[in-house]
């Protein structure tokens, strides 16, 4: 549920995504800002997609949660 509850944590810190074609892009490796997604319930409709993308402080709080995921494992015992 991405679409307009809270905001989603996300691992990456935040930076500009890169002038060339990339998949999964991850950001740098520290930083001081980290990214959120899929908008939260205060937040306009063009921002509660999950496209949506923005910096945050990570010491700020309010409508932001997570995601708990975890990996599932193929026949051939990779994590997916």
């Amino acid at each position: 549920d991405m679409h307009g509850n809270v905001y989603e944590w996300c691992y990456d810190w935040y930076a500009a995504y890169p002038e060339e074609l990339v998949v999964n892009p991850t950001g740098p490796a520290n930083g001081s800002r980290k990214v959120v997604r899929g908008g939260g319930w205060g937040s306009t409709a063009t921002s509660c997609r999950s496209a949506h993308r923005r910096s945050v402080n990570p010491g700020l709080f309010g409508d932001i949660g997570f995601r708990v995921v975890i990996p599932t494992v193929t026949e051939q015992g990779l994590l997916k």
